[in-house]
């Protein structure tokens, strides 16, 4: 973004940039869910938990050490590489060596790294990774639906995130958080898990609509598709609220600038770190899309 004379960029100016990168944002995306059955799934989601992990421990000043900090990024990249399949049976063995140089680094540097440094890596490292790895696992949990889920996870953190934005812009008076996202509105909010339960109900309509077509006879549970929205509303804007408040405590703006009008990875997916790991385990323990 240029800036013309020392003078602020106009809001058209980055509403536009916003547009472009979201842009750029989906064409990525569909072209990653599109290969979803390839390698394309599992690296790309490597690739966001290590960047997203990265501008984390960037803002935290924790990068310094090195030793820990390359742990931790490697162990981000590859743990949605080795999340499912034959491979699975070295997650166990890379999360000790992973922890063995942490613990290691601690003890080297202990008279400069304190507890809650140490505490503050050792919780990077297990909140982002795992849950981008969760996207490579909802993806594997049904042969023929897996597809299905992952896209019904990732519209359910940001479907309900831009519906907000929109609903609460134009209608939003009273502020959710005002100390901690003070563009944040209750109507947008509400409006937020409106669209979000809206969003699930076409995409289970059709989507049902379109298998049965293809010969693979099924049902919905409504009630679940309801709740199911709704939840992940909720849980999108508690990890977006979440990255907020971190960024106010740390006095930060974004997390990075690798997103123009976006700000950094982590900028972008915090809403999605808890929604991810959250439908999962819902898919996990019942049976989302019914048989006819």
């Amino acid at each position: 973004m240029i800036w013309i004379g020392g003078a602020a960029p106009l809001p058209q100016t980055h509403m536009v940039t916003r547009l472009i990168t979201a842009a750029i944002g989906v064409v990525i995306a569909l072209i990653v869910l599109f290969l979803h059955n390839t390698p394309v799934l599992p690296i790309a989601a490597g690739i966001v938990s290590a960047l997203a992990l990265y501008e984390l421990l960037r803002a935290n000043k924790l990068l310094r050490y090195h030793l820990s900090a390359a742990a931790a990024l490697i162990y981000a990249f590859l743990l949605p590489l080795v999340q499912v399949g034959i491979v699975a049976r070295y997650r166990s063995m890379m999360i000790v060596a992973v922890l063995c140089c942490i613990l290691f680094d601690y003890v080297r540097h202990q008279k400069k790294m304190s507890d809650k440094t140490f505490f503050t890596i050792l919780a990077t490292m297990f909140l982002i990774p795992p849950a981008m790895a969760s996207a490579v696992t909802l993806n594997k949990t049904h042969e023929i639906h897996g597809i299905a889920y992952l896209v019904l996870a990732l519209g359910g953190a940001w479907i309900a995130d831009s519906g907000a934005y929109f609903i609460g812009s134009a209608f939003g008076k009273a502020k959710l958080c005002p100390e901690i996202s003070p563009k944040k509105t209750i109507i947008g909010f509400i409006g937020g898990i409106v669209t979000n339960v809206v969003f699930f109900i076409v995409f289970n309509a059709v989507y049902c609509s379109f298998m049965t077509k293809k010969g693979v006879p099924m049902g919905v549970n409504w009630f679940a598709t309801i709740l199911v929205g709704m939840v992940c509303a909720i849980f999108g804007t508690l990890g977006d609220l979440t990255a907020s408040t971190l960024k106010r405590q740390l006095n930060i703006k974004d997390y990075g600038d690798i997103m123009p009008g976006h700000g950094g990875v982590l900028d972008r997916f915090d809403s999605v770190l808890l929604v991810l790991p959250f439908f999962t385990a819902f898919v996990q323990a019942t049976n989302f899309f019914e048989l006819a």
